[in-house]
């Protein structure tokens, strides 16, 4: 038989649930305003004049290595840098934020940032090691290395250090240091995802496409949010021609980071070869709006309009590629030819001529010094 409580129970458990929900919706409204900031306000149950108890440098710091954990770069970037605001010469939270801004190809401020981190603590090896990856992925290689061997200088331990180290050697093609290097880093953590990564990263400077599609998908087991490890891997399959593979992965790295450029711009090219245009067209415009410094986007932007004989939409993507730095010479002949190709050649020629002191016997650069002296 069920009795009803009496009135006075009722009321009391009445009123423990009216407080339970009010401290609940005042705890989570404290995190929102910590979240949000003073911009963005809320109704609160608080007094007014009640300060909200800002976050921590450490929580910061914690909440930039959950999101680094999980593959969530800009979040990561966001909140290591709202740490260093915080605490601007913690070389802890300085090194965090270089290397998130090394993976999220900031390569300026990322090398800014890690020489401010040494700053803080010159002895230290993690410092020099984030140095060495920005320096590395900045194309500044000798520099890079130097930077890693101090890292190996001070902790010869440190397995950073011989995976950033293993990298640099294989971006000189020193390739059996970096296998060297590599293997070390595995010896002293088998299950490190960094590790088995750097591992691919060598084999596949030395052609072993299949060894380092065995170290990605390790390295996948082990950090499944990682986009960076799914278009290494991705890369790899196209080597191998396993094309269906490749384009699957490259799919499976956009879903993960889909303001990676570098991602969209292969994705880009895997359409590229088969001709399918429209699609190729759409990827490399979404690399250079994800990130409008990557020369690369504009110069395989460019490709599409070219080989459709689109020598006007051709031009000025050639030109943004070669402006924000893209060195390749057949950038110049293409980007003369195109001019060429409209009766352009006092425009045509200086490009022509820049391909020809590369290369004097550039045969595409020839030809369109041809088509302009056959066209006066």
């Amino acid at each position: 038989m069920y009795l009803r409580p009496s009135a006075t129970k009722r009321k009391n458990k009445l009123r423990a649930v009216w407080l339970a929900l009010v401290c609940a919706y005042l705890a989570v409204a404290t995190l929102v305003l910590r979240e949000n900031g003073a911009g963005k306000p809320i109704a609160s149950l608080a007094p007014a004049d009640t300060p909200t108890p800002a976050a921590s440098m450490e929580q910061r710091l914690a909440a930039g290595d959950v999101y680094f954990n999980t593959g969530k770069l800009l979040l990561a970037e966001e909140a290591y840098q709202r740490a260093v605001t915080l605490a601007p010469n913690n070389d802890l939270a300085l090194a965090k934020y270089a290397l998130v801004l090394t993976y999220r190809r900031k390569y300026d401020d990322a090398i800014a940032i890690a020489r401010r981190a040494l700053l803080a603590d010159p002895r230290s090896a993690k410092n020099y090691a984030v140095l060495c990856l920005a320096l590395d992925w900045a194309g500044k290689y000798d520099d890079a290395l130097a930077a890693g061997q101090q890292a190996l200088n001070l902790d010869p331990n440190l397995l950073d250090a011989y995976a950033y180290l293993a990298e640099a050697n294989a971006d000189l093609n020193r390739t059996e240091r970096a296998l060297e290097l590599a293997h070390k880093a595995v010896e002293l953590d088998n299950n490190s995802w960094l590790a088995h990564r750097t591992l691919a990263y060598a084999y596949e400077h030395l052609g072993r496409y299949q060894n380092a599609v065995s170290e990605y998908q390790r390295a996948i087991e082990l950090f499944p949010q990682f986009a960076v490890l799914y278009l290494g891997l991705a890369q790899n399959l196209r080597q191998l021609k396993q094309n269906s593979e490749a384009v699957s992965t490259f799919l499976k790295a956009a879903d993960l980071d889909p303001s990676n450029a570098e991602i969209q711009d292969a994705l880009g090219l895997i359409y590229y070869d088969r001709q399918d245009w429209d699609n190729a067209q759409s990827r490399f415009k979404s690399a250079v709006e994800a990130d409008p410094s990557y020369a690369l986007g504009f110069a395989h932007l460019a490709w599409t309009y070219y080989v459709q004989r689109n020598y006007e939409d051709a031009i000025p993507n050639f030109e943004e590629a070669i402006k924000k730095g893209a060195t390749a010479n057949e950038f110049n002949y293409e980007l003369g030819l195109s001019y060429a190709f409209i009766n352009e050649c006092d425009k045509a020629k200086p490009w022509l001529r820049k391909a020809l002191v590369n290369e004097p016997d550039n045969p595409a650069a020839r030809q369109g010094m041809i088509i302009c002296e056959e066209t006066k």
